[in-house]
């Protein structure tokens, strides 16, 4: 908790004051708010509550801030690579968007450290009061493999749950999207409670299956935004070179989906399942 709470804190004055430098920073910052906000839900129960809602407030403004320039910053990258003059045209529009996106990482960063730096002093005051609360201070402490086991179970069984749905709709594929994340970001905090197999085994079936889905998304909102660029446009020459990148990009998002189902068999389904109940166990739902 404490290495990946530092790790937002030591990447939120370089996304927002060193982004022109590296466009990784914003990157970077928006998955280590994820990771940060995913082990305080991990370990919610032994964090005190209202620093513990406070900060997860605050990683979830920070994560937001980060949204559109990072949209931005892929689709600059794209852009870049051709040298036609209406791909230019739009890479300025991009560039341009980019600049005003970097206010909303500007604004986020300016309130966390207003007040002689309230956050980093409300997640020092936080990490000094982790421990055991309510009942289970009077109880035997149980080990960490049980607690682990206890608190991936659910996370595991809302995974494959999720994978049962029709993927081919756009809301429940964004949905197993966010079921796999959380059930990585877990794994990545309890994977030492539990035999090595499984995260040699399970970890990189999630870790592929994170980026063809990422893939996805990546497509997706790139078509969302140049069909309402699109609808924007005056311009003809823009509007049909537009027209052309929304075509190009609905064709890869239609391949990249292909892949996806392709590569997510019953097969692969069935070899990642067993590899999380050789060592956590079967769903008790399952076993009638």
């Amino acid at each position: 908790m404490k290495s990946r709470l530092e790790l937002v804190q030591q990447l939120l004055p370089l996304a927002a004051t060193k982004h022109r430098e590296s466009i990784e920073y914003v990157h970077h910052l928006r998955v280590a708010s994820r990771r940060a906000e995913a082990t305080l839900e991990m370990y919610r129960e032994l964090l005190p509550p209202w620093r513990a809602t406070w900060i997860q407030k605050q990683l979830g403004r920070i994560r937001r801030a980060t949204n559109d320039a990072r949209d931005d910053d892929v689709l600059a990258l794209r852009l870049s690579k051709d040298n036609s003059s209406p791909a230019a045209e739009l890479l300025k529009l991009v560039c341009e968007h980019r600049d005003h996106a970097q206010q909303a990482v500007m604004d986020v960063y300016e309130r966390m450290t207003r007040k002689q730096g309230r956050f980093d002093r409300r997640v020092k005051k936080l990490l000094q009061r982790v421990h055991i609360r309510g009942k289970q201070r009077k109880s035997k402490e149980p080990s960490f493999h049980i607690w682990a086991q206890g608190h991936l179970r659910p996370i595991l069984d809302d995974f494959f749950e999720t994978a049962q749905g029709d993927l081919n709709a756009t809301d429940r594929l964004h949905q197993f999207r966010i079921a796999g994340k959380k059930l990585r970001y877990a794994l990545e905090l309890l994977s030492a409670s539990f035999d090595s197999s499984l995260r040699e085994v399970a970890y990189p079936l999630l870790e592929a299956l994170q980026d063809k889905l990422g893939r996805i998304n990546d497509h997706a909102s790139a078509s969302n935004r140049l069909e309402r660029w699109l609808s924007e446009t005056d311009d003809a020459e823009r509007g049909k070179y537009l027209s052309e990148m929304l075509h190009s990009e609905r064709q890869q998002l239609l391949e990249s989906q292909q892949r996806f189902f392709a590569w997510w068999s019953v097969e692969r389904q069935i070899e990642l399942r067993r590899a999380f109940e050789r060592v956590v166990g079967s769903d008790s739902r399952t076993e009638n």
